[in-house]
Formats: structure tokens, C-alpha cells, sequence
């Protein structure tokens, strides 16, 4: 499930390595959160929007940017990747004010497209790691909603106004806690 050798200039070969990633995305979501719930700063909207859509993607999976092999043929624009039904196939013309021939076209979209479907052992792993995913979710969505309930008489203000920080931080935990899975429990990679 793992398609990267290094992503972002760290080495992913060894299972310890994965876990430094891993380790270390969850300490950056967890230093943006405590500068959120401090009000040091953070507090933009769009910045809120942005770093949550970043961080979904980051570890891959949902879309195939990051090290985690993408679970289905991306369908966002965001590729361009896939020739059939693109804007070049409608509009050759376009081609021609952006100065490409339609050959080029075809070779960069042959080029991007990379995806290959999973097999069935990535196929199990992925469904293995997400029904560990909602089990832990199950269970940490479960007591902070608990601990949100009981403190509501004495911290209602308090909470309130940090809610789009809290809610980010929920967000982004659930969508990419399957990906960290994957990750931390990949066994080591062989050299060849």
C-alpha cells in the first residue's frame, strides 16, 4: 500500500521510518491545534479550510498524492491524468491557443497516468486498516464527546469559541487515521 520509497525527502523504506511520519503529521496537526485553542493565532477561517483540505491529502489514500497508494482512479481535475473525457478530447482547438499540439496532450496525459487498481491483498489491508480506524474512532470519538457533555455546565464558553478549531482537528483525525494505519503497520520494504 505504501508507493514511495521517500516522500517529502524522508525515507519510508523501514517500518520505523513510516512511523516518523506519522508521528510527526500528528505533532504538526497537534502544534496548529494547541496554537488554535490558545488563540495565538490560527484563528482564519480560510487558513482553517485550507489546512484541513492539505492535511486530508497529505498522507494520500483519499486522492494519490502522498506515500499511501490511492484507493480508486482519482476523478478530481486536480491530476490531469486519464485522456478519455478530458477538455483536450472536446476542444482540440484549445490546444492550439495554448500553444500544445494534440500529440503533446495525449503524451502528458499518458505520462500522469499512473494509477493501477489495488490487488486483493491491498484491498484487505486497506479494509483491515479502516475497520481499525472506526474501532479506535469508535472508542476516542466516543469519550470526547463524553468529556464535551460533562464539561458543557463550566466550560460552554470556552468551548464554543474553539469549536472551528476542535472541529478541524476531528476532521482531520478521521480522515486520514485508515492512511496513518496503513502506514504504521506496513512491514519493512525489501531493497530489490
Amino acid at each position: 500500500m505504501v508507493r514511495q520509497m521517500s516522500f517529502w525527502g524522508m525515507r519510508l523504506r523501514t517500518r520505523s521510518q513510516r512511523r516518523t511520519l506519522v508521528a510527526s503529521y500528528y505533532a504538526v496537526l497537534m502544534l496548529v491545534a494547541a496554537a488554535g485553542l490558545m488563540q495565538i493565532g490560527f484563528r482564519d477561517a480560510w487558513f482553517m479550510i485550507y489546512f484541513t483540505f492539505w492535511m486530508a491529502l497529505f498522507l494520500g489514500g483519499i486522492y494519490g498524492w502522498g506515500p499511501v497508494k490511492a484507493y480508486q482512479r482519482p476523478i478530481l481535475p486536480l491530476d490531469m491524468g486519464g485522456r478519455s473525457g478530458t477538455l483536450w478530447d472536446k476542444q482540440p482547438e484549445r490546444l492550439l491557443e495554448l500553444g500544445l499540439s494534440i500529440d503533446s496532450a495525449n503524451r502528458v496525459d499518458r505520462d500522469s497516468d499512473d494509477w493501477t487498481p489495488l490487488d486483493e491483498r491491498e484491498t484487505a489491508e486497506r479494509d483491515h486498516a479502516h475497520y481499525q480506524a472506526y474501532r479506535i474512532l469508535r472508542w476516542s470519538l466516543g469519550f470526547a464527546i463524553v468529556g464535551y457533555w460533562l464539561s458543557l455546565h463550566w466550560a460552554y464558553s470556552w468551548i464554543n469559541g474553539r469549536l472551528p478549531t476542535l472541529t478541524m482537528v476531528v476532521l482531520i483525525y478521521v480522515l486520514t487515521l485508515p492512511q496513518a494505519i496503513l502506514l504504521w503497520n506496513e512491514p519493512d520494504m525489501d531493497a530489490g
